[in-house]
């Protein structure tokens, strides 16, 4: 049975939210004013909240798959993976 690969998006949206990061604090030298204050309140904070709750649900399903996964396998194959 293929194994379902969640770990690996979720490390890529975090590391795409860390480019986010990156490029508004870049964008904040230039730009910091009552409307730059309200784009990073209305959406780049609620952001960062969900992806980090995202990335927390995603580790718990990879883990429960994981356990589902070994309970499932015949008890010979059960060596093979751990």
């Amino acid at each position: 049975m293929k194994r379902v690969d969640f770990i690996s998006p979720g490390a890529r949206l975090e590391d795409a939210l860390k480019q986010l990061e990156i490029a508004w604090q870049a964008t904040k030298v230039h730009w910091n004013d009552a409307i730059s204050q309200k784009v990073e309140d209305e959406y780049l904070l609620p952001l960062r909240g969900q992806i980090r709750s995202l990335s927390d649900a995603i580790g718990k399903t990879s883990q429960t798959l994981r356990r589902a996964e070994l309970e499932w396998q015949h008890p010979r194959d059960r060596c093979h993976s751990i």
